[in-house]
């Protein structure tokens, strides 16, 4: 299994934003081959999150973040985000 992380930076007054639009995420990626789960974390005492997306393989984790529809709702997001998204992979050792 791998996930794909996202670091999130944004206005602490904006998490309602964000998370308004990360809740329009999941029903998207549920379509995608091998999407295994989808976790928001923020921290809205400063401004920060975390989204981690599961994948089977890493080449669906890739590929899942190519669909019209996630790359519309991930443009939305980043007019709220202090920071350009800079998505990373990384294979699941553990997950209980």
């Amino acid at each position: 299994m791998y996930a794909r992380l996202t670091n999130i930076s944004y206005p602490p007054g904006m998490r309602s934003e964000v998370v308004g639009v990360a809740r329009g995420l999941p029903p998207i990626l549920k379509e995608q081959r091998g999407f295994n789960g989808l976790l928001v974390l923020t921290d809205p005492s400063v401004g920060e999150g975390i989204i981690v997306s599961l994948w089977e393989t890493e080449a669906d984790a890739k590929e899942g973040e190519t669909n019209p529809s996630y790359i519309g709702q991930m443009s939305m997001m980043s007019s709220f985000l202090s920071e350009r998204l800079a998505p990373e992979t990384y294979q699941v050792d553990v997950q209980a």
